[in-house]
C-alpha cells in the first residue's frame, strides 16, 4: 500500500446524526449508477466499510449485504472485484486495488466524497460495435424517480473517460459524431431508436462486408434527462410526497381565482347584464333579445356565484395541461443539466486526449473532427454547449483557422440541426448569443426544418408565451422555416427560406447585418415529406389550417411523426444524414451532388450555404 489512512481503522460505525442521510444517498447512488463505473465503485467501496445498523433490514447486492462491515481494505477490494469478470471491465481490473479503496475512504472520512465521484455523466460502450457509445446525464427527471440506465445486456459501462480514451486510441479515431434527442424522448424511448439507427449505419454490404460507419469513426448517442407526456412517472409521484408545497399552490390559485371571479361577477352584475337589457329596449333588437330569452338568462347571470368556482377550476385545468405536456419541464432540464453535462463530457475528453497524447507520443496528433446532430430541444442544448465552450476554449474573436477548435484535440466539422426548437429571431439581430457562437465556430451547417411540424407551431408558441422575451421569439422557431420558390424568368429554381405565422408568411431572414448567419445553412426543407407530412396538399393562403388539423390527427394516432420522423430510417432526410456522415473527405461540390441525387424524386428542397455558392461561382 503505497497511501496512507485517514482513519483508525474498519469496519465503520455509523454516526448516529448523520446515519439516515448517509445511507440513503450512498444507496440512491448504487441504484442510479451504472455498475462498475467510477462513482458507483467508490459508493458500494464505503457501503462495505460500514456494519449493519443495529435494527436495520439491509438489502442485498449481487449476493453480498449491502454493509457488511468488512474489516480490511484487502477484503474490499478483493470483495468488489469479485463482483464482476474483470475481463469484461480492464480499467476496473486494473485501477480497483486497495490503493483505490484506501482514498476512496479517505474521501468520505475527509467529506470530500462528493467531489471524488463529481462526475455529471456515465459513458456505455456497445457490445456488438466497438464503435458505438452511449453517454447520459446522471441526473434524473425527476427527484423521486430513479434514472432508467440502458439495457446492460447491451451496453457495458466503462469505469471512467480514461477508457473512452483508451479505446479511441486504439482505433485511432479521426471523427467523432455525437446525436442528441429532443422532447419528450424518455431513457428507453431514446435507447430503443438509438439502436435503430445503428442498425442502418453499421449495416455491412453484403459483398464488401464492409459498413458505411468505418472503425475510426465513432457514432456516440447522448440522452439528457427527459419525460413523456402525460404518462411520465415524475409527473404524479410528486404529489405522493410534497403535499404541503400543493396545498400553498393550491391555495395562491384559490386567491387568484377569487379575485378573477369575483371581478367578472361584479362586471356581468353591474355592466354586462344592465347594458344587453338597455340594448333590449331598441325596437329591432326587441325580437332577437326575446328569441334569445336574454332576461331569463339576465335574471339567471345575477345568481351566478358559482362563477368564482368555475374560474378555480379552469385555472387549475390550464396550469396541469401544462404540466402534463412537459415541455417546459423538459425545456429546464434541456438548458440546466442536458447542456452543462454535454459540455463536461467535451471537456474531459478533451483533456483525456491530451493527456492520451503527451505520454504516447511528442508529435502532435491532428484534431478529431466532430459532428453534432440536435433534435428539438436537442437543438437548444447542442447550442448552449457550444456557447459554454466557446467561453472555455476561447471566444468568437479567434482567428479563421482556430475557430472550430473545441480544445486542444477536437474541433467542429458538421452542425446538424433538424427541427431545432430555437426563437427565429436569434439570426434575425446581430447580437452576441448562444446560436451566433455555434454557427460561427461549424465549418458546415444543415437545417433539417418543416412549415408542417405542428409541435412547433402550436405548442412552443403556447408554452413560451410568458418565457420568452418577445412575442415573436415564442411565435417563431427555427424548425418551422421553409423553402419558398421564387420564380425569375429565363433562370434556375431559386428558393428563399420563409416562415409563416399564421395563414400568411413572411421572409424568415430579413436583411439585417446577421444576414450572413442565414448564408451559412444548407437548408434541408421537409415540408412535405413522408413520415413528418401526411397529407399531399400543396400549401397556400387558404389551406394552410387545415393542413395543419390533418397533420395534428395523424400524428395523435401515430400514423406520422410530425416533430421527429426526419430520423425513421427509412426516410429520405435519414439518408442524407448518413450520407453527410459517412463520406467526411470528400468535396463540397460532391457533397451538394450527392445530397441533389439522395432527394431527386422526392418533396425535399435542398438550398445550399449561399457562402459555398458565392465561391463557387467566385
Amino acid at each position: 500500500m503505497s497511501i496512507e489512512r485517514n482513519y483508525n481503522s474498519l469496519p465503520w460505525h455509523w454516526k448516529s446524526k448523520t446515519f439516515q442521510n448517509d445511507r440513503c444517498w450512498l444507496e440512491s447512488i448504487i441504484r442510479n449508477a451504472a455498475p462498475f463505473s467510477d462513482w458507483w465503485t467508490k459508493a458500494r467501496i464505503v457501503q462495505l466499510a460500514y456494519l449493519n445498523p443495529s435494527g436495520y433490514v439491509s438489502k442485498t447486492v449481487d449476493a453480498i449485504p449491502t454493509y457488511p462491515g468488512l474489516t480490511s481494505e484487502k477484503a474490499i477490494a478483493e470483495t468488489i472485484r469479485s463482483l464482476c469478470d474483470l475481463n469484461q471491465h480492464p480499467l476496473f481490473a486494473e485501477m480497483v486495488n486497495e490503493d483505490y479503496v484506501i482514498n476512496t475512504l479517505n474521501r468520505w472520512h475527509n467529506h470530500e466524497f462528493a467531489r471524488a465521484i463529481g462526475r455529471n455523466f456515465e459513458i456505455y460502450a456497445d457490445r456488438q460495435h466497438s464503435n458505438i457509445f452511449l453517454v447520459t446525464s446522471t441526473a434524473s427527471s425527476s427527484l423521486n424517480v430513479d434514472r432508467k440506465l440502458p439495457p446492460l445486456n447491451r451496453f457495458r459501462p466503462l469505469f471512467n473517460m480514461d477508457e473512452l480514451v483508451q479505446k479511441m486510441s486504439v482505433a485511432k479515431c479521426d471523427r467523432l459524431t455525437m446525436r442528441i434527442h429532443g422532447y419528450a424522448s424518455p431513457d428507453n424511448v431514446f435507447y430503443n431508436f438509438f439502436i435503430d439507427e445503428v442498425k442502418s449505419l453499421t449495416l455491412k454490404d453484403p459483398i464488401t462486408h464492409l459498413s458505411d460507419l468505418e472503425n475510426n469513426h465513432f457514432y456516440i448517442g447522448y440522452h439528457w434527462p427527459s419525460e413523456l407526456p402525460l404518462f411520465s412517472p415524475g409527473l404524479w409521484v410528486d404529489y405522493f410526497y410534497d403535499w404541503g408545497i400543493i396545498l400553498k399552490f393550491l391555495f395562491v390559485v384559490s386567491i387568484i381565482a377569487l379575485i378573477c371571479g369575483s371581478l367578472l361577477y361584479i362586471f356581468l352584475l353591474f355592466v354586462g347584464v344592465p347594458l344587453l337589457l338597455w340594448l333590449g329596449n331598441f325596437g329591432g333588437l326587441a325580437h332577437f333579445w326575446e328569441w334569445l330569452k336574454l332576461r331569463e338568462t339576465a335574471d339567471l347571470a345575477v345568481q351566478w356565484h358559482w362563477i368564482v368556482l368555475t374560474v378555480l377550476i379552469l385555472s387549475l385545468l390550464v396550469v396541469q395541461m401544462m404540466r402534463l405536456i412537459v415541455y417546459q419541464r423538459d425545456r429546464y432540464r434541456a438548458i440546466h443539466y442536458g447542456s452543462p453535462d454535454f459540455s463536461e463530457f467535451f471537456w474531459r475528453l478533451d483533456r483525456g486526449l491530451e493527456q492520451q497524447q503527451s505520454q504516447t507520443s511528442s508529435a502532435e496528433s491532428p484534431k478529431i473532427a466532430v459532428n453534432l446532430i440536435g433534435h428539438s430541444l436537442g437543438a437548444l442544448v447542442v447550442v448552449n454547449s457550444l456557447r459554454i465552450l466557446s467561453d472555455k476554449f476561447g471566444k468568437d474573436e479567434i482567428n479563421t483557422e482556430e475557430k472550430g477548435n473545441m480544445g486542444e484535440c477536437l474541433t467542429l466539422d458538421k452542425l446538424i440541426l433538424s427541427a431545432p426548437d430555437i426563437p427565429l429571431e436569434f439570426l434575425r439581430e446581430s447580437r452576441n448569443n448562444y446560436v451566433r457562437s455555434a454557427i460561427l465556430r461549424s465549418r458546415t451547417i444543415y437545417l433539417l426544418s418543416s412549415d408542417r411540424d405542428v409541435i412547433l407551431r402550436y405548442l412552443s408558441t403556447l408554452a413560451n408565451w410568458w418565457v420568452e422575451p418577445s412575442l415573436e421569439m415564442s411565435g417563431l422557431r427555427l424548425g418551422n422555416v421553409y423553402l419558398k420558390t421564387v420564380n425569375k424568368p429565363h433562370e434556375p429554381i431559386e428558393y428563399h427560406p420563409y416562415i409563416r405565422i399564421m395563414i400568411g408568411s413572411e421572409p424568415a431572414a430579413n436583411p439585417t447585418s446577421a444576414y450572413e448567419l442565414f448564408e451559412k445553412f444548407n437548408y434541408l426543407d421537409c415540408s412535405e415529406m413522408k413520415g413528418v407530412n401526411g397529407t399531399s396538399l400543396r400549401l397556400n393562403l387558404c389551406n394552410g389550417i387545415v393542413i395543419d388539423l390533418i397533420n395534428m390527427i395523424l400524428y395523435l394516432f401515430g400514423k406520422i411523426d410530425a416533430h421527429g420522423g426526419y430520423f425513421w430510417i427509412d426516410t429520405p432526410s435519414f439518408a442524407v444524414v448518413k450520407f453527410l456522415l459517412v463520406n467526411p473527405h470528400i468535396s463540397d461540390e460532391d457533397m451538394q451532388a450527392g445530397i441533389n441525387h439522395l432527394i431527386a424524386n422526392t418533396p425535399i428542397r435542398f438550398w445550399p450555404s449561399q457562402k459555398f455558392i458565392c465561391k463557387s461561382e467566385g
